[in-house]
């Protein structure tokens, strides 16, 4: 056990989130990088798809519990919505992926049944600052009426 933690970096932060050991300062350590991608310490954030597109699938191989995978989704939902506020980024590409994002999380979370748990940070994003811009009602109607899911379309055939 100790040889495969030595060899592959991933599978020892796999286990550590398994067994709880040291879950809580890997998931910061996640949550972090997000942070520093949207607002670093100088200067302004880049908010690069690609890049955050990494840390989300780094932290889905590592992740013990899809509810961890779901939280860390809508934490950099949370952050490219505050993005979005702060700068005003019109940018097509940011907007096109924080929806193809914000579609993927309601999805997943409608599947796993865990929509409820998140509708108080969900209701949150929506400040009334934010219902000032356009894309707070794009997102609002995805999280009303969530898209569906392939087990609700494989029983309609």
């Amino acid at each position: 056990m100790t040889e495969i933690s030595k060899r592959f970096p991933v599978a020892k932060m796999y286990l550590t989130m398994e067994f709880g050991l040291e879950s809580a300062g890997i998931i910061e350590k996640y949550k972090k990088t997000i942070d520093k991608e949207y607002f670093p310490t100088r200067g302004h954030g880049k908010a690069r798809s690609s890049r955050v597109a990494k840390i989300l699938k780094e932290f889905t191989l590592i992740a013990a519990f899809r509810e961890d995978v779901l939280d860390m989704q809508l934490y950099q939902l949370e952050k490219a919505v505050v993005y979005y506020q702060a700068y005003h980024h019109e940018y097509e590409p940011f907007i096109n992926n924080l929806l193809k994002n914000w579609i993927a999380f309601i999805k997943a979370a409608n599947q796993e049944g865990l929509i409820f748990q998140y509708k108080e940070r969900i209701e949150k994003m929506f400040t009334e600052r934010f219902k000032k811009f356009w894309l707070q009602k794009e997102l609002e109607e995805h999280y009303l009426n969530p898209p569906e899911t392939e087990a609700n379309e494989d029983k309609e055939e």
